[in-house]
């Protein structure tokens, strides 16, 4: 495959996965809700820089740190699966009440902890390198010179970054945050629990694998 097909066909393929629903999404959309874009945005360069580090990983042909440092990664996994437990028992709770207001706002040093929110959701799976893996594999090969492999992580770095401005953007609207704050008790729940499933099966996953 031509070096700069090959870039395209890749970062397409990532880009279809935004189209599958999963933690990165729901804590990135629920935190645009409940505290406004700038906290989305901050909280969607948080998954974006997870998405980096993974996809370099899988790139530059690092995989081998999964398979000897085995038992980290199995650790990140309860570590992330613990975390994200935390946020879903925080979600429906409605610890994260609506505030219209605060739309434009974001109190000072806060911006930290959306970003470490969406960097620890992401980074919580690290069978994401996996997946890139997977993909490199079908779009590229030992041939493919590295400035098409540093284009292609850009692509996708880009692209993530992109992908959650939009998402903030979207749901961060005052009339979808109306809406929203109308039906918050239930939506909370859903959202709390769609996320506590993704962390319970991190646990369990990363727990088998220790004991294995």
């Amino acid at each position: 495959m031509e070096p700069l097909h090959a870039i395209w066909v890749t970062i397409g393929l990532f880009v279809l996965t935004f189209f599958n629903p999963g933690a990165n999404l729901f804590v990135v959309v629920q935190t645009s809700l409940s505290s406004g874009r700038r906290a989305g945005v901050c909280t969607g360069l948080g998954v974006a820089l997870g998405d980096a580090i993974y996809s370099g990983l899988g790139l530059f042909g690092m995989v081998a740190l999964m398979t000897q440092f085995e038992s980290l990664f199995s650790l990140i996994k309860i570590a992330g699966g613990l975390y994200l437990l935390w946020y879903a028992y925080g979600v429906v709770r409605n610890q994260n009440d609506v505030q219209i207001s605060a739309l434009h706002t974001l109190i000072p040093g806060k911006g930290a902890v959306f970003f470490r929110r969406g960097l620890i959701t992401d980074l919580s799976n690290p069978q994401t390198v996996l997946f890139f893996i997977s993909i490199f594999s079908v779009t590229l090969s030992a041939d493919t010179p590295i400035w098409a492999k540093l284009l292609t992580w850009a692509g996708i770095v880009l692209s993530s970054v992109l992908w959650r401005i939009f998402l903030s953007q979207a749901f961060s609207l005052s009339v979808v945050r109306r809406a929203y704050s109308r039906i918050q008790r239930v939506a909370s729940k859903i959202i709390g629990a769609v996320v506590g499933i993704f962390a319970l099966r991190l646990i369990y996953e990363g727990g088998r694998e220790l004991s294995h």
